[in-house]
């Protein structure tokens, strides 16, 4: 056994941990019964229960809820592969758009699946498809059946790149004595930032192995590179076309974007606007035809050139988007829904807009306004009116993306931090 692993490799079943393994195979029993009327294919349905595709060892596993969080995942994956790690990586997610994302955009030896439910059994069989040398869960997936099985098989688990929402901090408050067990037996929690681990460690992680290591979705963004000329045909642009890209719009946000939208229509300039739920789509196309704005739905297929709305309807654009537009707006914080990553538009090179409510990128959000106080907007004239003088005024559009990328950051440290951390568990383990 390896020696870092012996402080949670010897485990005892709490009472929680017997009344959960009692009732989670009729919940998630149901859950499989419902998945399979729903018409879930053979593959989904097995993977629930654990029937995981074959795959070579060592083998790595990365568990989380969305794209997102792969996205997060296969980022670890590529740094340790950078720094001499050998292994398969198996991907678990959730729902359909994580996995989806895994088998599109990861690279490497890989295999993907949905996750199985968090029944005793179930997890068993998985783990003896898998036989993972390690496990990684991604944020906030913190499933007590599945981090009792690695624990009681010797298997080190991480929760890497930590964060506890603050929508949800008062209900694993209430369930502190629940969930803090699963977080005490974890090998370490590699948190975004101080205010995170403060809030793991109050739930319950041990402070001696909660640390401070940076947010996932940071690592190898020096290295991100878009094919601009790629990107602007595969939109439907010409090299000269202006554009302002509009992501993780929700439906209720629609009318506050138009204020700006409304106020460059006459001009040639182009928009692009990614829903953060299909169901805006249709909202945001009723919208621009309102105005008499020619719309164009990026699920249909490669963009016509005659479009000034782009519905951005398909997952994993969203950053080529960003890179061919001049200015970015950022969803969710112009009514309450806690927002969106506002880096990620300064990170493929545009400045970015973002609305008041960000508690969920509140670090990110106070980083930008530090950098750069106007990006910070509270109200849709306003919003048209920043819009309009930095896409009118390419000195102010610079400077205000130059301060930004002060914000970024150092993705180098990040690195080094994770490195750090994992290698007592990963160097004799996947080497």
């Amino acid at each position: 056994m390896h020696q870092a692993d012996a402080s949670v490799s010897s485990i005892e079943a709490t009472a929680f941990d017997r009344l959960y393994r009692a009732v989670t195979p009729y919940a998630f029993g149901a859950a499989w019964l419902a998945a399979r009327a729903l018409g879930a294919s053979v593959s989904e349905l097995g993977a629930r229960v654990g029937e995981l595709p074959e795959a070579a060892h060592p083998l790595i596993w990365f568990h989380g809820a969305s794209a997102g969080e792969m996205s997060a995942a296969a980022k670890l994956a590529a740094l340790l592969r950078r720094h001499g790690y050998r292994f398969t990586a198996g991907y678990t997610a959730t729902n359909r758009a994580g996995v989806e994302y895994v088998r599109r955009s990861c690279e490497g030896d890989k295999v993907a699946a949905m996750a199985p439910w968090d029944v005793a059994e179930w997890l068993q069989r998985a783990f003896d498809r898998w036989e993972p040398a390690a496990l990684f869960l991604i944020e906030t997936e913190l499933w007590p059946g599945l981090v009792f099985e690695a624990c009681r098989r010797g298997v080190p688990v991480f929760c890497a790149s930590a964060r506890i929402y603050p929508r949800d901090l008062p209900r694993y408050r209430a369930i502190r004595r629940f969930i803090g067990p699963t977080l005490s037996r974890l090998n370490a929690v590699l948190a975004q930032n101080e205010v995170e681990r403060e809030r793991l460690i109050e739930l319950g992680a041990d402070p001696a192995r909660c640390v401070v290591a940076g947010n996932l979705k940071y690592v190898g963004v020096e290295t991100r590179a878009v094919d601009l000329g790629a990107a602007r045909a595969n939109f439907g642009l010409a090299t000269d076309d202006r554009v302002v890209a509009f992501g993780s719009i929700h439906a209720d946000e629609v009318d506050f974007i138009f204020a700006a939208i409304d106020r460059l229509a006459s001009t040639d300039v182009r928009f692009i606007i990614a829903p953060r739920h299909p169901s805006a789509s249709d909202t945001i196309a009723a919208a621009a035809d309102r105005r008499g704005l020619p719309v164009w739905r990026r699920s249909v297929g490669s963009a016509r050139s005659d479009w000034r709305v782009l519905v951005l309807d398909t997952m994993g654009e969203l950053s080529a988007a960003y890179s061919v537009s001049g200015v970015a707006v950022v969803g969710g914080g112009f009514r309450n829904h806690g927002g969106h990553n506002p880096l990620e538009p300064v990170i493929a090179g545009t400045p970015a807009i973002f609305g008041r409510h960000f508690r969920h990128f509140e670090p990110e959000a106070a980083a930008l306004t530090s950098t750069e106080p106007n990006s910070r907007v509270t109200d849709p004239n306003r919003l048209g009116e920043l819009v309009v003088q930095w896409m009118s005024d390419e000195t102010r559009r610079a400077e205000a993306l130059m301060n930004q990328r002060r914000a970024l950051p150092d993705a180098s440290a990040i690195e080094k931090r994770y490195l750090q951390t994992l290698a007592p568990w990963l160097e004799e383990r996947c080497v």
